[in-house]
């Protein structure tokens, strides 16, 4: 291994950057490699359908499973303050001060969150990808409350992470997201260590066959970029 190793952030294009600054002060080098791109899923009529909902006070909550579930919703959803349940770096990236923010995110840990709060009979807003799984709604569902779940984005693969890897010159991938997972598995080498943000892209990339070398704390850059220094040995 080089003596600074060589991280390849995955993120998508225009969220890439804050994690390659983050990686760069922690003395790190850093290559941006796309595996997945971000589409947004609303028509016209839908997003402003739903922008009246909101600005109606027409849900009693909002669980956000990512940054990209609020694109185009973020100055509604700001009004909800504590009833906006979501992870840490999309309570940051959308600007939610009140919101009930979760470490990490995933449906176990909202669902336990939410169950104690919500009523039978209550409505909970939840905008998805298309590719999201139904463990969180189901979950929702069985607590009784009415869940709105309109597809938000789509996730789409991109093949540069790969074809970056296929160079075999990476020291740690980092993905954050199971998209992402299936985007890149059949070309991460065996030698090279991946980090994940979260246990459902730990879960993604070790179905893949992929060894997990670290995982973040927190959904936060700043965590995935310590689960990054842990897995190659820096700052301990």
């Amino acid at each position: 291994m080089r003596p600074r190793p060589l991280v390849l952030n995955t993120r998508p294009r225009e969220q890439a950057p804050e994690l390659s600054r983050l990686l760069r002060a922690a003395d790190l080098d850093v290559a941006e490699a796309p595996a997945i791109a971000i589409v947004p899923a609303w028509d016209e009529s839908g997003l402003q359908s739903l922008r009246l909902d909101l600005q109606r006070n027409a849900f009693d909550w909002i669980v956000l499973p990512s940054q990209n579930a609020a694109h185009g919703l973020e100055h509604n959803l700001r009004a909800y303050g504590e009833r906006v349940v979501c992870g840490a770096a999309t309570a940051t990236a959308v600007g939610l001060d009140t919101a009930l923010v979760l470490d990490r995110f995933s449906a176990a840990a909202a669902l336990a969150t939410l169950q104690p709060l919500v009523k039978p009979g209550q409505r909970v807003l939840v905008p998805r990808a298309a590719e999201g799984r139904e463990e969180l709604l189901d979950g929702l569902q069985e607590l009784g409350v009415d869940v709105v779940a309109p597809i938000a984005y789509r996730t789409i693969p991109v093949g540069d992470a790969s074809a970056r890897l296929r160079l075999d010159d990476v020291d740690v991938v980092v993905l954050c997201s199971p998209s992402a997972v299936t985007s890149v598995a059949a070309a991460v080498c065996g030698d090279t260590r991946t980090v994940c943000l979260g246990q459902t892209t730990a879960a993604a990339a070790q179905t893949h066959g992929l060894r997990v070398d670290g995982v973040a704390e927190r959904s936060t850059m700043a965590a995935l970029v310590e689960a990054v220094q842990a897995a190659v040995g820096a700052g301990v």
